[in-house]
């Protein structure tokens, strides 16, 4: 069998050069049959394996089942169900035969508006590695690749094309890759996906410190480095930095460009073979998929079942939940239409399973239901008619049971228009009818239990107001009998928050600092992201990291720290004190930052002994002075807790090492950190890099351009609504992304000829 070395030496360079790109939207060229091409799917929570005719619409692909999302499944805290996950999307990719699946998605919730953060797992990084090792293991174990994403500081989806994250040295390497390096150490995934914008003024995918320095010296990393698609800008910059695979096909431009470089000796053809020596390593240690037929969707459905019901948050509990079959009224259209996922490249093509109301009267309730308000999308003005008449009807219903006292659970979130990928959200607020409507009710009745439905934080304001709050997030096609077994008791919430929920938008770390009409974003809150920010600054918050109530409660004794080595581990016993069976997760902080978790089933009454290894990184933090993670001196506390404000024990451990102003030297963030972009985005210094939103504000020919391009999307895509995720994307794309990479995701239809031209017009 030949080596790598061996096929690379087969090949022209003209081969090598093709190489470099994709052919079509999904698929690697392959020069001849013993190099075969591999196939890549979207897929974090579920395949989404699409044809290639069908690439503008991204709800357009293959049946295939829909697990819980990133936020839902991170609310687990369990790493079993994450590669149970890994596991069960492995399975329906392997009958497809696909070979790479693109997730999951780990970015740090830098702000609870990012309209992706359904797809991410939290706001700390160790967390976030944890679980996302715990998915690539699976997954990789049953022979399909795994690509962790977006590497990296991709936290926002406003400009994300373009802007700039300026972020110091220290914060990058503790909280912005300390994930992405427990998923590197760990499981080693065959494939890293570079995020489309700049880190400290250079493009992520020309990123060498990133790429090379960090990912593969510093780290060891032996897979590819995919280019998010349309993200390659200038491809021997990219080759040169360290990716491998640019995506999706260039029509040749790339081809051009790279055969450019190695005619003028920019580019060596030693480095163009170093990418393709790590694309032919991945097609070699992944043979095609043989033997998988067919796979057992009805288990696979109850998987999405077991996922989802393990990661619902109970918010609030006084006394409602567990609720036996009764009568019931269930107002809320997210009842019936439920939203168990975002918009975006994420969206799965699933069957239809029986809705929240269809699965509790087949639990035995007698439900009474209306709709109250109308989750999809249209017109303001039309929505507003609507929804006045709905909430009339639901409040007549209401009044005329009101002597019987009948429990209500309202379903309420944000409906399909306010999370998508390619833009963030504007507020904390859910709908305003949603709002109206609840207030009305809880005039009329305490009896209130919330059933809600979001891929992030929302504004609680009604928290005092109900009974009871049950938080699905997004949880996959299983939604309604996963409402159903939680609300009846057949399964006890365990969830617990991977993120914190604020009162308000102005209290969170980044607050005035994201999503601006600027390429240049700076990270001025530091390493003090998330629960750390309110931690340190003693902000109150609605709801705080790791939090989650049950049906039963938990006892906390001796806790114990171990040291074996440079490596540290607790022991403590955890006792199911209450009347029902059910799971704790117990968390152990180090210092207020989480550094080890564990979640255990308890019977009621029973106790367990439990041992929680610590992060390798418990009593370090990184020193841009030493290069590296070091030891603090000092005294440290140990705290374990139900969540990072209720903590029931801790221990302290004293440590050899550095005093701090010995790693850290104190600084005070500098806007606009990179100082590269100053001058961008004027006439005269327009470039390739730049996107046609920002040169339209300067070139009423651009513009002109833009709208026709623009009118040509939603020509597409006239069956669907402005508003909808879909249509909302691919504009978004169209007017924001680099006008390069508009050659490849636009499917050669913008011609470099087109590009530049536009881009001397900007400049005139």
């Amino acid at each position: 069998m030949k080596t790598t070395q061996d096929l690379i030496n087969s090949l022209s360079v003209e081969q090598k050069i093709k190489l470099f790109n994709g052919v079509g939207n999904w698929h690697t060229y392959s020069p001849y049959s013993e190099i075969r091409s591999i196939m890549m799917c979207d897929g974090p929570h579920g395949l989404r394996k699409q044809q290639e005719n069908n690439y503008s619409d991204i709800n357009q692909s293959e049946i295939a089942t829909c697990f819980p999302t990133g936020s839902c499944i991170a609310s687990s805290w369990d790493k079993n169900a994450l590669a149970l996950l890994g596991k069960s999307i492995a399975l329906e990719a392997k009958k497809e035969n696909v070979d790479l699946i693109l997730g999951p998605g780990m970015n740090i919730k830098r702000s609870p508006l990012c309209g992706r953060n359904f797809e991410y797992y939290s706001e700390d990084p160790y967390l976030s590695g944890t679980l996302a090792a715990s998915y690539v293991n699976a997954m990789q174990e049953e022979g399909v690749g795994s690509c962790v994403k977006h590497f990296a500081c991709n936290n926002q989806e406003k400009r994300r094309q373009t802007s700039s994250s300026n972020v110091n040295e220290r914060t990058l390497h503790e909280i912005y890759l300390r994930g992405f390096e427990i998923a590197v150490k760990s499981a080693q995934p065959h494939a890293i996906m570079c995020s489309y914008n700049k880190l400290n003024g250079t493009f992520v995918c020309h990123n060498k410190y990133l790429l090379t320095d960090i990912l593969r010296k510093k780290w060891g990393y032996k897979g590819i480095v995919i280019s998010d698609w349309g993200a390659c800008i200038d491809a021997a910059e990219c080759v040169k930095a360290g990716m491998d695979l640019a995506m999706p096909n260039s029509f040749g431009y790339f081809d051009a460009q790279l055969k450019k470089a190695l005619d003028e000796k920019t580019l060596s053809e030693e480095e163009l073979e170093r990418a393709n020596k790590n694309l032919l390593s991945f097609v070699k240690k992944h043979p095609e998929h043989t033997g998988i037929l067919s796979v057992d969707y009805n288990l696979q459905h109850k998987t999405a079942l077991e996922l989802a019901t393990q990661s619902a948050v109970l918010l609030k509990s006084k006394g409602l939940f567990p609720l036996k079959p009764q009568r019931v009224i269930v107002i809320g259209e997210l009842a019936e239409k439920m939203k168990f996922q975002g918009g975006g490249s994420s969206h799965i093509n699933a069957k239809e399973y029986p809705d929240a109301v269809e699965a509790l009267t087949k639990k035995g309730f007698d439900v009474l239901y209306t709709k109250g308000y109308y989750s999809q999308i249209c017109s303001q003005k039309e929505a507003d008619k609507i929804n006045e008449a709905l909430k009339e009807e639901a409040l007549e219903i209401l009044n005329a049971l009101q002597n019987e006292n009948l429990p209500v659970l309202f379903f309420c979130g944000l409906t399909e228009k306010y999370e998508g990928e390619g833009f963030d959200r504007k507020t904390l607020s859910l709908p305003k009818e949603q709002l109206d409507l609840l207030s009305e009710i809880t005039k009329i009745t305490k009896n209130v239990g919330v059933v809600s439905f979001s891929g992030a934080p929302y504004d609680v304001c009604f928290e005092d107001d109900v009974n009871s709050i049950l938080h699905m997030y997004l949880c996959g096609e299983a939604c309604g009998e996963a409402c159903a077994e939680l609300i009846c008791g057949d399964v006890n919430p365990s969830g617990k928050l991977a993120e914190t929920w604020p009162y308000k938008i102005e209290d969170t770390p980044c607050y005035g600092n994201f999503a601006l009409d600027d390429d240049e974003v700076d990270y001025k809150e530091e390493v003090l992201v998330g629960y750390r920010w309110y931690e340190a600054k003693r902000i109150p918050v609605r709801f705080s990291f790791g939090y989650g109530l049950s049906y039963t409660f938990f006892d906390y004794s001796s806790l114990k720290v171990n040291k074996k080595g440079d490596s540290y581990s607790v022991t403590l016993t955890v006792k199911n004190s209450g009347f029902v069976d059910g799971a704790e997760v117990v968390q152990i902080y180090a210092d207020k930052e989480l550094r080890g978790f564990e979640k255990v089933f308890l019977k009621k009454g029973e106790s367990k002994k439990l041992t929680i290894s610590l992060d390798d990184n418990t009593f370090k933090i990184y020193s841009p002075i030493k290069k590296a993670f070091k030891t603090i001196k000092g005294e440290h506390v140990i705290e374990a807790g139900a969540s990072i404000k209720d903590i029931r024990l801790s221990a302290k451990v004293t440590t050899d090492g550095f005093k701090k102003e010995e790693l850290v030297e104190e600084e005070t963030f500098v806007i606009r950190a990179s100082g590269i972009l100053e001058g961008h985005h004027h006439k005269g210094k327009f470039t390739l890099s730049d996107s046609l939103i920002d040169m339209s504000k300067e070139s009423k020919r651009v513009k002109f351009v833009l709208e026709i391009l623009k009118f040509y999307v939603r020509r597409r895509n006239k069956d669907k609504h402005p508003e909808d995720p879909a249509v909302k994307i691919a504009v978004s794309g169209i007017e924001e992304n680099p006008i390069e990479s508009l050659i490849s995701i636009s499917g050669g239809k913008i011609s470099e000829k087109l590009a530049r031209l536009l881009v001397s017009w900007a400049n005139k």
